[in-house]
């Protein structure tokens, strides 16, 4: 089978207490024992190592088909290549598909040019380009400028966006671990520092839907502004845990 998965993931990845292993349906059972990616497209391990892997999301998420059932051609059913126009990973379908789980990227992404180009043309970026197959990949600044090379001369601007926005992303966890360190320093000030870190978490959450909107200069912006606001509460835990609670 021929198919592509592609669903875009939150810089900050996709919890879950979910694990490949755990999910019960015929497609796993089956294509587990698959150990030549060119028989899929991709291989199994893929899935399982992937953030659907680990969240319990199955393949008939994506692809279709019945988890149910035992009989290889009921199981299959619906389920077509991703060059095929009624597949649901087909390009035109993608976002659809991937949006049933990852609505607020789906609603941003389809007003963009390259959607309207891939309903139009079925030429433009969609999920795939830059998240990958089943393995849902967040592609490094260099990796992102080569992809969106392939139509645009330079894209610096995307790659300095990307690049910024995964050095908040480092900053947030050092920041929370400068927070959760108050807890018994300054049991005061802790319940201050946690409102003003959630605070920074729901706009960075913000600005990851934003980047679906390919508005570049908006997210390096943004991006700048909270890796500055999270680098000044880290400071400022730092203080507060010398000092003695009032």
């Amino acid at each position: 089978m021929k198919s592509v998965l592609a669903v875009v993931v939150l810089l900050l990845g996709l919890s879950g207490s979910g694990r490949a292993d755990q999910v019960a349906n015929a497609c796993v059972t089956c294509h587990q024992r698959e150990v030549l990616p060119i028989t899929l497209g991709h291989s199994f391990d893929d899935w399982r190592g992937s953030a659907h892997g680990r969240g319990g999301v199955g393949c008939e998420k994506c692809h279709g088909g019945d988890p149910s059932a035992s009989d290889a051609a009921a199981a299959h059913k619906g389920v077509l290549p991703a060059d095929q126009a009624d597949s649901l990973v087909n390009p035109r379908h993608l976002a659809a598909t991937c949006g049933a789980c990852h609505a607020r990227e789906r609603d941003v992404y389809v007003d963009t040019v390259h959607a309207r180009g891939v309903q139009s043309e079925g030429r433009g970026a969609t999920c795939f380009t830059c998240h990958g197959a089943m393995a849902t990949s967040l592609p490094s600044p260099n990796e992102l400028g080569a992809r969106c090379a392939a139509c645009h001369k330079k894209p610096l601007q995307a790659e300095a966006a990307l690049a910024v926005l995964a050095t908040a992303k480092t900053q947030l966890r050092r920041t929370q671990q400068a927070v959760d360190g108050t807890r018994t320093t300054n049991p005061t000030w802790h319940p201050t520092g946690v409102e003003r870190f959630h605070a920074l978490e729901r706009e960075y959450s913000a600005i990851q839907v934003e980047w679906h909107h390919f508005k570049m200069t908006t997210v390096l912006k943004q991006s700048g502004d909270v890796l500055k606001l999270a680098k000044s509460l880290a400071d400022d835990a730092a203080i507060m845990s010398r000092r003695p609670p009032q």
